[in-house]
């Protein structure tokens, strides 16, 4: 899976080379649609608030696999909702967990989020998030505590056709020491991604993201994920996405698929 991962990583590269023909210029960078408002499949968010009393659903599947087994996570539901003035209200979930590597299968928190994009130019973006996961599954699924993370997400443009977007997370989470006692701690995930329009209704994208810590007394991880997303009408993309990431050592990786829909 590395070397199909590292293929992914060139074929991003050498197609984010191709196309210089110009483009009109956008009023704003979110003028590219639900390509450019989604956060998902990357795992940075988008510095776009969606648009005043408009829905945004954000939902896939993804099939992780490392030395302890698989699991499948089902939904990964985002759901957003135009406030008006740069704003907007979301709600992170649902999403089903099962396979090896959990003790149950089941529902997984949810949790209620607010965007506030306070930067909105042709060629420059920034969004704060704040989204705050409530301890709502059943007990082996649940994180068992608030999990509060706050984002700034930045972005720019590079041409006519490719961009940059950066999104710096921190998170106030909780978890297993070694010898099983739950701990408080803060972790810090930043994220990059550049993203090149190939036609008008595909692009392609290849992210890197650091995370300092994987639970109370753990090391970090580190993962390069790529893939591809499609408008196929103005209110529907489709995406696909494969990634590889590093702990301590140990691989892992995943692959998966999904769909942004705007009502």
């Amino acid at each position: 899976m590395l070397s199909t991962c590292r293929a992914l990583a060139l074929a991003v590269t050498l197609i984010a080379t191709i196309g210089a023909a110009a483009a009109p210029k956008p009023a704003s960078l979110c003028d590219g649609g639900l390509l450019a408002i989604l956060n998902r499949p990357t795992i940075g968010f988008s510095t776009c608030a969606v648009a005043p009393r408009q829905v945004v659903g954000e939902f896939g599947i993804q099939n992780t696999l490392d030395a302890a087994g698989s699991n499948i996570s089902l939904g990964q539901g985002f759901l957003r909702y135009g406030l008006g003035h740069g704003f907007e209200a979301d709600i992170n979930g649902p999403n089903v967990i099962a396979g090896s590597t959990v003790p149950f299968a089941g529902l997984q928190d949810l949790g209620l989020g607010l965007k506030w994009q306070f930067l909105d130019r042709p060629t420059l973006g920034g969004a704060f998030d704040l989204i705050q996961n409530l301890p709502t599954a059943r007990t082996g699924v649940t994180l068992g505590a608030p999990s509060t993370t706050l984002n700034l997400d930045l972005a720019t443009a590079l041409g006519s056709r490719s961009g940059l977007g950066i999104t710096l997370a921190a998170i106030d989470t909780s978890g297993f020491r070694t010898g099983g006692a739950r701990q408080r701690y803060v972790a810090f995930q930043p994220s990059m991604a550049l993203t090149n329009l190939i036609t008008p209704r595909l692009q392609v994208y290849l992210e890197g993201v650091a995370l300092s810590r994987t639970a109370p007394d753990a090391p970090g991880a580190f993962t390069v994920d790529g893939g591809f997303q499609y408008a196929a009408t103005p209110k529907l993309e489709l995406d696909i996405e494969a990634a590889q990431s590093t702990s301590d050592g140990i691989a892992s990786h995943y692959f998966g698929l999904g769909f942004g829909i705007a009502l």
